[in-house]
């Protein structure tokens, strides 16, 4: 069953009338009809992925492949049109604008930004996946990674995911899209015990450090030095740091040791 998960290159290969069809239902899928830019484009590409690039609901475009290989299943119909294979629905509207740029970006020193162009790759039908992925794992901890692509890169945005990289992607015209992959600004989890009595503070703290995942930092606000606290802190592993901002407010900053 053709699904949102189905890949487009093993489906254009079995099926290799979509190519045209695919092209003449949206201008996007045009660039399918050169076998290089296939190559690249397809094989890793889900259809739900190809549906964002493309700037459609991922269930229009699943509808149009359903009625060309005969697979039944819910179709989307153009309103007005006759349930015939040979009536496609149309597209919806194209991709959404692009959304603010985020603060990380702003604050951002030229020297940290790597730039890799892999428009001229892609051309030539050459897979850019291993030189982005290279790219990404020589990143510094501070530097920014701005890859420019012919296409969205949807499928990157769940890889570079995983790696802790957020995305803020600009379309700067026909075939030009600029991506930029950061690691997004750690805010810290509060918990404000202030008020509480024994042994609530502590119970609140201790409960908030079981899910503090690696690099994440947990913020305290006390009204005074938890002292019975600190060495539990270091008996599991944990740094800390004690400031008083303000009279009778106490903040206590928490991270796991070397960030495991």
């Amino acid at each position: 069953m053709i699904s949102d998960d189905t890949l487009l290159g093993p489906l254009l290969e079995a099926h290799p009338a979509l190519v045209d069809v695919l092209a003449g239902y949206h201008a996007h899928f045009a660039r399918l009809r050169d076998p290089k830019l296939r190559r690249v484009m397809a094989p890793r590409v889900t259809l739900a992925q190809a549906a964002g690039v493309a700037g459609i609901a991922p269930e229009e475009l699943i509808a149009v492949i359903r009625r060309v290989v005969g697979e039944s299943g819910p179709q989307v119909e153009a309103p007005g049109a006759e349930a015939t294979p040979a009536v496609l629905p149309r597209p919806s509207a194209g991709p959404a604008p692009t959304p603010a740029r985020p603060a990380e970006l702003d604050a951002l020193l030229p020297a940290a930004r790597i730039d890799l162009d892999v428009r001229e790759d892609i051309r030539r039908g050459q897979e850019p996946f291993a030189r982005i992925m290279a790219a990404t794992t020589a990143l510094g901890e501070r530097q920014v990674l701005v890859l420019r692509a012919p296409f969205e890169p949807i499928p990157l945005y769940d890889v570079l995911g995983k790696r802790g990289l957020a995305h803020w992607t600009e379309h700067r015209g026909a075939d030009d899209w600029t991506v930029w992959f950061y690691r997004p600004e750690r805010r810290p989890t509060v918990v404000d015990v202030r008020g509480l009595e024994p042994p609530g503070p502590m119970v609140l703290v201790l409960e908030a450090l079981e899910g503090l995942q690696p690099g994440e930092r947990l913020e305290v606000i006390h009204d005074r030095r938890p002292m019975l606290l600190y060495p539990l802190l270091d008996e599991r592993g944990f740094v800390h740091a004690t400031d008083e901002p303000e009279p009778g407010v106490v903040r206590i900053a928490v991270e796991r040791r070397g960030g495991a």
